[in-house]
């Protein structure tokens, strides 16, 4: 039997409270003296915006934020059919959210599971196209829903040591890899476990 799940005031609290994964990546935006918006307060908009010139025309860049503070339980493994160690979950509502601002949008995990790699970014190009195993599960907020989760290998996004080296991606994926990756007639992306046949 489907148990549900209850989403408590107090998890609010708990998640709003601890920024430490916000705040250190605002820091580092301000460290390079980029522009942003911060959204996370905003539950309809990305966590972030962030703001350049390509071109010499001013162009922004959704950025959401998301965290994996522990392992998962072993059935969310399971459903995904990774190995625990590589597997990432996202609210299908944030993945939506950037479809607004898509191509210009990217999603950032940081995975306190893996500290040698814990930041993992995907660009929207990526979560289009990779694989992934979608679930819905039963939760009481307010009243009884289902959410919809999507089960994600990180291994299909791009695995850094540190801040600076997502920022260094960023800045290249708005400049010149987004055109290259949208222009690109083969397919996008080798992603494990899937083979693309040619007909």
């Amino acid at each position: 039997m489907t148990s549900i799940y209850e989403r408590k005031a107090e998890y609010w609290t708990q998640d709003l409270a601890d920024r430490a994964f916000e705040q250190a990546v605002m820091a580092g935006l301000d460290a390079l003296g980029w522009t942003y918006q911060d959204n996370t307060a905003d539950h309809d908009r990305p966590d972030l915006y962030i703001f350049r010139s390509v071109r010499g025309k001013p162009a922004r860049l959704a950025l959401e934020l998301k965290e994996k503070r522990q392992p998962y339980r072993p059935r969310w493994a399971e459903l995904a059919g990774l190995p625990e160690a590589e597997l990432l979950v996202l609210d299908e509502v944030s993945a939506r959210k950037l479809l607004a601002w898509a191509p210009r949008a990217m999603l950032l995990f940081q995975d306190l599971t893996q500290p040698a790699r814990p930041y993992v970014l995907f660009s929207i190009i990526d979560l289009f196209c990779a694989p992934r195993v979608r679930t819905e599960r039963p939760i009481a907020l307010n009243a009884q829903r289902v959410k919809a989760k999507w089960l994600l290998d990180r291994r299909h996004g791009q695995a850094y040591p540190e801040l600076n080296g997502v920022f260094a991606a960023l800045a290249n994926y708005v400049d010149h890899r987004m055109w290259e990756q949208l222009r690109r007639l083969e397919a996008h992306g080798v992603f494990t476990g899937e083979t693309v046949e040619t007909l």
